[in-house]
């Protein structure tokens, strides 16, 4: 599962609630990480990255754009945002995030967010 965020606080909480969640996270800071990362996962015989979670925050990368990418690489991908900024909220939305978040709200539930966005987005993944 793709983290991608550049604050150390966020990329640390997000990549918390993906391993309490079940999954691996794989914590990215910038375009060209990300880019690194899908070309990898293009390449590969097999899924190498289960989905992506985005903040939409991110000084080192364009957020929406990112969520595009991924996107359009058959990824499910969940942002979280601040709770007032419904503009980037509506983007991002319409780049192919399924889900956007406010931090709050991943804060107090970020697991329990994680784990059921999971699961809807993986079928065959066995609920936990």
């Amino acid at each position: 599962m793709v983290v991608l965020a550049d604050d150390l606080l966020w990329s640390t909480r997000i990549a918390e609630a993906v391993r309490r969640a079940g999954g691996t996270a794989v914590t990215l800071g910038s375009d060209a990480e990300l880019a690194i990362a899908l070309e990898a996962h293009e390449l590969a015989d097999q899924a190498t990255l289960g989905g992506a979670i985005v903040d939409l925050a991110g000084r080192r990368f364009d957020a929406v754009a990112a969520i595009g990418r991924l996107h359009a690489s058959r990824l499910p991908v969940m942002a979280v945002a601040q709770h007032d900024d419904q503009l980037t909220r509506r983007r991002a939305l319409a780049a192919g995030a399924s889900r956007v978040f406010s931090y709050q709200k991943f804060f107090t539930d970020g697991t329990r967010l994680v784990e059921g966005w999971l699961d809807a987005s993986t079928p065959h993944r066995s609920p936990t």
